[in-house]
């Protein structure tokens, strides 16, 4: 997926000067004027805006100039301009906010629903483990006893978090035996080894 990050502008009111001297022709006329607000975006998503333009042209000799241009008393009435909201260019803001509030809610969501399932392991539990070498991977638990837990580890390492569950299929699962004790698997959820396990 290509992400374009870049700014954009928006027009958000027209309007028009008039009986003022045009600062090119010098002759009293009206002008029209087009305010836009510029905004950051993030592909195509607006952000949030971070300025706004101002292009002038003249009535009478159909010149266009800038907003410097103009007399001050003019460019301070153009400053008190009521622009009106513009909550839309703060949408990509919004989503992206929205985003990181869920991310972190599901993450304690799921950190707790981790800390209670460890105390509690049943057969057919999935355990998605972080190692030591950054890798990912997951293991299945075959059997409990009362002091001893008996998995199948997958047969495939994942490179990201995310693609973890993707290895949960059967026919991964075939000869990596392991057996823990219960004080192995608390230490290895201690030690965030353990980052995940799915109750089907």
């Amino acid at each position: 997926m290509i992400v374009l990050v870049g700014t954009r502008d928006s027009n958000i009111k027209n309007g028009i000067i008039s009986n003022e001297k045009c600062p090119k022709c010098n002759e009293e006329s009206t002008l029209h004027f087009s305010i836009y607000r510029r905004y950051t975006h993030l592909t195509l998503i607006p952000l949030f805006p971070v300025g706004r333009l101002v292009f002038i042209d003249c009535d009478h000799c159909k010149e266009k100039f800038d907003y410097e241009d103009l007399p001050e008393k003019i460019q301070l009435k153009l400053r008190n301009e009521k622009l009106g909201a513009t909550p839309w260019m703060y949408l990509g803001s919004i989503i992206l906010a929205g985003f990181i509030i869920f991310s972190v809610s599901n993450y304690f969501k799921e950190k707790e629903e981790t800390s209670i399932l460890i105390q509690n392991p049943i057969e057919g539990d999935i355990y998605n483990l972080k190692f030591s070498n950054g890798y990912y991977s997951n293991m299945r638990i075959d059997k409990v006893t009362k002091d001893s837990i008996y998995t199948t580890h997958n047969n495939f390492d994942a490179y990201m978090s995310y693609e973890i569950d993707d290895l949960d299929k059967p026919e991964n699962f075939t000869s990596r035996k392991s057996s823990y004790s219960r004080k192995e698997l608390l230490k290895l959820y201690r030690d965030d080894e353990i980052i995940k396990i799915r109750r089907k």
